[in-house]
C-alpha cells in the first residue's frame, strides 16, 4: 500500500495502460533532496534502479531533465552502458541521445555566451558568496544559502543581463538566476522526447519554477500526468511533498506497467 491519492493513483493508472508512455523527472528536489552543496546531491535511494526497470519495460521512455549541465547530470545520476535512460541537461539545450530541438551553438550564439559570462562573472564579485556555472548554452548564478537581501539584490542583477546582452533569454528557478543564449525549455525538451519516443502521454514530476513550462504543455484531459513535488504555486494536477514520494510515483508506475504485458490485459489500457 502506498501513500499516493487516490486521484493521483488512478491517474497513473490510466497513463500506465497507454502502449507507449514518456516517464520523465527533474533531479534536484525531486530525485534527489535540495542540499546546500550540490555536489554532494544524491538520489534517493532506490530511485535510480527503480527507473532503470522501469525504462527496461517495452514502450517506456524514461528521461531525467534537468537544469544541470549533462556532464554533471551524468555523474550524479551513475549511468551505466545498458542504461536506457535519456539524460537532458541544461533545460533541454544538451541531451545524451540526439533530439530533434538540440543544434550546435553558431558563432553569434558563441559570442553571446562570452558576453553573459562576463556579465554574470561581474554580478558575482559584486555580491560575494554567490556561485556562477558555466553551461553549453548559459551561465548561472546560484544564491543558495546566502543572506537573503544578499540573494536578492544578486539576482536582480543577474536578471538584468538580457537587457545588456541582446537576444539572450531568461530562466528563474529556485535561488538561481540562468541567462541562455538559446530559447529552450523543459517543455520543449520534453515534446522532443514524446516525438522520439512515439509516446502518447507523458507522466512528469517537477518542483522547481522551470519544471512549470513542461507542466504548461502537458495538458491532463489528454491523459498527461503532471506531478509538483513540494510547496508553491504550480500548474501541475497534483502534488507530492517530497522525493521519498518520488519514488513511491515510480515504483507505482513500474507495478501498474508490468500488468499490461498485452492489449486488453489492464483495463485502462489505451492506444
Amino acid at each position: 500500500m502506498n501513500g499516493l491519492s487516490g486521484a493521483l493513483t488512478d491517474a497513473l493508472a490510466a497513463y500506465a495502460g497507454h502502449d507507449r508512455i514518456l516517464f520523465g523527472t527533474d533531479f534536484d528536489g525531486v530525485l534527489a533532496p535540495l542540499v546546500q552543496d550540490p555536489s554532494t546531491s544524491r538520489p534517493v535511494a532506490g530511485s535510480m534502479e527503480a527507473l532503470r526497470a522501469l525504462a527496461g519495460l517495452p514502450g517506456v521512455e524514461v528521461a531525467i531533465v534537468s537544469g544541470r549541465d549533462l556532464a554533471t547530470l551524468t555523474a550524479l545520476t551513475g549511468p551505466r552502458e545498458d542504461d536506457d535512460i535519456v539524460l537532458v541537461g541544461s533545460h533541454g539545450a544538451e541531451a545524451s541521445t540526439p533530439l530533434p530541438h538540440i543544434f550546435e551553438l553558431d558563432d553569434d550564439a558563441q559570442e553571446k555566451l562570452e558576453q553573459v559570462s562576463v556579465a554574470m562573472k561581474s554580478v558575482a564579485l559584486a555580491h560575494p558568496g554567490t556561485r556562477v556555472e558555466h553551461k553549453q548554452a548559459g551561465v548561472a548564478l546560484h544564491t543558495r544559502g546566502l543572506d537573503p537581501q544578499v540573494a536578492a539584490g544578486a539576482s536582480r542583477a543577474a536578471a538584468r543581463i538580457p537587457e545588456q546582452v541582446h537576444g539572450t533569454h531568461l530562466m528563474l528557478g529556485k535561488d538561481v538566476v540562468e541567462v541562455t543564449v538559446l530559447d529552450v525549455s523543459k517543455g520543449v525538451a520534453l515534446h522532443s522526447l514524446r516525438d522520439r519516443s512515439g509516446a502518447s502521454v507523458v507522466c512528469y514530476l517537477g518542483d522547481d519554477r522551470t519544471d512549470e513550462l513542461a507542466f504548461a504543455v502537458l495538458d491532463a484531459a489528454a491523459g498527461n500526468v503532471t506531478i509538483k513535488v513540494g510547496p508553491g504555486d504550480t500548474a501541475a494536477a497534483h502534488r507530492i511533498p517530497d522525493p521519498a514520494q518520488v519514488l513511491e510515483v515510480i515504483a507505482e508506475v513500474l507495478r501498474l506497467r508490468r500488468t499490461v504485458d498485452t492489449v486488453g490485459q489492464n483495463p485502462h489500457h489505451r492506444r
